[in-house]
């Protein structure tokens, strides 16, 4: 490989989000006021924001196949300049489909959709191949063999690995001694420790490997937890009428912001203002054309 690149390691799907003004009553039709039809997925979300944002190409080890829909994502993937790495390039199975009700005049979604559970890549050598001159990697947690394989991969070749960890699942206990900051959402709670208390969450999470850590509250203020002090980053208000990906894309904004430099808090609190702008607009690519690029590389 040539040039460094990121590489972001998870789950893709396709996502089809509708905006209504409100919820839709049970049994009943509803005329939707727009459509969002294209990739999703917390991997698949970050790597987008990230090529947009930095004008580089990174890639994506997921599982697609061969499936008619895996064509959609992939066709996405490359159109926003994502370089996807496929674990499973012989599969005829259905990618994950969320289907996604946008209620704009609460800025609320509801999600109904598959996660990628019931796909099982085999092993094999090819996606940790792609960590050769990585600069980072970001691992959501699903295909969880491969995330720790890759994990573990990038961090003994000195390459900083992310965690974007949304909520406890078994493989966390796996990664987080490869991890070197966690971005975690605020129901992100270990076992055995209080769901109250992120001082808790966060004695836990360095005692077990990440050194940086911050907790993403919604709407709310950032909490962070760094070698010298902990702290809050506020976030910006904005008129909100989709929050749909709005963590995802805020994982890949911190990657590029962290990769160019900037220290945890400052890049966390970019990173917020990039997610809070996506919120203002349906779908999670309609921001990307009232963002000026410029100021924010």
């Amino acid at each position: 490989m040539g040039s460094r690149r990121a590489v972001f390691a998870g789950l893709s799907t396709l996502d089809l989000a509708y905006a209504v003004d409100r919820y839709p009553a049970e049994d009943s039709k509803t005329q939707a006021a727009d459509l969002f039809l294209g990739a999703g997925g917390p991997a698949a979300n970050a790597a987008i924001t990230y090529a947009f944002l930095s004008g580089a190409n990174p890639a994506l080890v997921t599982a697609l196949g061969k499936h008619p829909l895996a064509e959609l994502i992939r066709g996405d993937l490359h159109q926003h300049g994502v370089t996807a790495v496929d674990l499973t390039p012989d599969g005829t199975q259905q990618p994950p489909v969320s289907s996604i009700i946008v209620a704009t005049g609460a800025a609320t979604r509801t999600i109904v959709s598959l996660d990628g559970s019931r796909i099982h890549p085999g092993l094999d050598d090819t996606a940790a191949d792609v960590l050769a001159g990585a600069s980072l990697l970001l691992v959501d947690g699903h295909y969880p063999d491969h995330a720790v394989r890759l994990a573990t991969a990038a961090r003994a070749a000195g390459v900083p690995v992310v965690l974007d960890a949304g909520r406890w699942r078994p493989v966390h206990a796996d990664l987080l001694p490869v991890v070197d900051i966690a971005v975690c959402s605020s129901v992100f709670v270990p076992p055995g420790v209080p769901a109250d208390s992120a001082d808790a969450v966060f004695d836990h999470l360095h005692a077990a490997g990440p050194q940086l850590v911050a907790i993403t509250g919604g709407g709310g203020p950032i909490r962070y937890s760094m070698p010298g002090g902990r702290g809050e980053i506020p976030v910006p208000v904005v008129p909100a009428i989709d929050t749909l990906g709005a963590g995802d894309i805020l994982h890949g904004a911190f990657c590029h912001f962290h990769e160019r430099g900037a220290d945890f808090p400052d890049a966390l609190r970019r990173a917020a203002a990039v997610a809070g702008a996506s919120c203002r607009f349906v779908g999670t690519r309609e921001w990307m054309r009232h963002h000026d690029t410029q100021s924010m590389r």
